[in-house]
């Protein structure tokens, strides 16, 4: 390191050292200043952290959905057994509720991306075991329309991704999956005209780029897979090999 570069990080660490000081951070959940010493939770408190990554249980191979002990889900699971889910499976951090629903809200509608990203990590963390296994080429974030960039800060897939796809050591690429139709929001539309509200809504460039390839598609909730099944159905037929899916959080719709 030259003395130009040691000067620098040793300025840039007076001066957090003295916000730190001045302005003590805060989790972004509970409001605690208690933090641990993990560079991957600096935002959230380790009890927050802990809520965030609640111990693996027994999910559906296909949705990602909390299921029984014995139950099986190599063909689906009663949330999703009935739906022609275009993806092959789905890695989630948790269920949508409690502690991480409150988080994810927070992050999403926050002007910053720091909240998204720290989740990003989090999930790339806690299931790098299962993303490994998967031996993806490519990560892929579901777009947002440009009228809807507009009015957002940014797009929390986009964050996600880039947080996964470096954990794996893989390119992400935001450009290739286009969202060319603007569709209602999905919680505006009833369950059952989700699947409709997403049909014909993306287009793809270069395909050429991934034939053949494991994608990963990105998201920050998944309710019924519309969306992401949609993509998942345009992408495999412009060559795609497999896609599967890795969001922050499964939120259940009840329909059964």
């Amino acid at each position: 390191m030259n003395v130009a570069a040691a000067s620098m990080s040793w300025i840039q660490s007076s001066l957090k050292q003295l916000l730190d000081f001045t302005f003590p951070p805060q989790c972004a959940v509970c409001g605690t200043t208690e933090f641990p010493a993990d560079p991957q939770s600096t935002v959230y408190c380790k009890t927050c952290v802990n809520a965030l990554c609640p111990a693996e249980v027994y999910r559906c191979v296909c949705c990602g959905a909390e299921i029984g002990l014995y139950a099986k889900s190599d063909k689906g699971c009663p949330h999703c057994r009935n739906r022609k889910l275009r993806f092959e499976s789905v890695i989630c951090l948790g269920m949508y509720e409690g502690t991480l629903r409150q988080a994810i809200l927070a992050a999403k509608w926050s002007y910053s991306p720091v909240r998204i990203r720290a989740l990003a990590m989090l999930l790339a963390r806690h299931q790098a075991t299962r993303l490994k296994e998967l031996e993806i080429d490519r990560v892929i974030p579901v777009p947002q329309h440009w009228r809807q960039r507009l009015v957002r800060h940014f797009n929390p897939a986009s964050i996600i991704g880039t947080e996964i796809a470096g954990s794996l050591g893989i390119p992400c690429d935001a450009l290739l999956l286009k969202r060319h139709r603007r569709t209602r929001p999905q919680k505006r539309v009833a369950v059952s005209q989700r699947f409709e509200n997403q049909a014909d809504a993306f287009t793809v460039k270069d395909a050429h780029i991934f034939r053949n390839q494991r994608l990963l598609l990105i998201d920050d909730v998944l309710t019924t897979g519309a969306t992401c099944s949609a993509a998942a159905e345009l992408l495999k037929k412009a060559g795609a090999r497999s896609c599967h899916v890795a969001v922050l959080g499964r939120v259940l719709d009840n329909s059964g």
